[in-house]
């Protein structure tokens, strides 16, 4: 079976002391989804998430933690493929959300917007992009907002 892989991220910032999620709706769908890719040959997954947000939101963030994975098998062409997804907690440095009009980049975004963090779970398309959030809603409470997005995280089940 063909392998896949992806990488992503949940961007963080505070917004006058409620967190927020950058999200988007990708191009031709209803539904709202976590910035995502494909990770392109020589690329590390993290590479892969910090170019992936800045394509699919015009945001420039750092990369604070891992969030994990999400697994799963699609069907393509009559085929059936496997996929792993990486995703990575990020706080927002700087850059408008919804500008990513990058010369000779195809549209794969038609909408974005700023969540609550509390909110974003239930508004999310997708199952794994779910828990996802969830976990990065549970690490940040754990380690205290100001702490996790100063870049001062472990990841879940690292032995706190």
């Amino acid at each position: 079976m063909p392998r896949e892989a992806s990488a992503g991220g949940v961007v963080i910032r505070d917004q006058g002391g409620e967190l927020e999620v950058a999200v988007i709706r990708p191009h031709g769908r209803s539904l709202w989804a976590l910035p995502k890719g494909h990770v392109d040959p020589g690329e590390t997954p993290e590479q892969t998430a910090v170019r992936e947000v800045w394509e699919e939101t015009g945001l420039k963030a750092t990369l604070v933690a891992p969030l994990g994975e999400i697994r799963y098998v699609y069907q393509f062409r009559g085929q059936r493929i496997f996929k792993r997804v990486h995703f990575y907690l990020f706080r927002y440095e700087s850059g408008l959300l919804g500008d990513i009009q990058h010369a000779g980049h195809r549209v794969e975004v038609d909408e974005t917007r700023w969540v609550p963090l509390t909110r974003v779970a239930a508004l999310l398309g997708y199952k794994g992009e779910k828990a996802i959030a969830a976990r990065a809603a549970r690490m940040l409470l754990r380690a205290g907002a100001t702490l996790a997005l100063s870049g001062v995280i472990r990841p879940e089940g690292s032995g706190d």
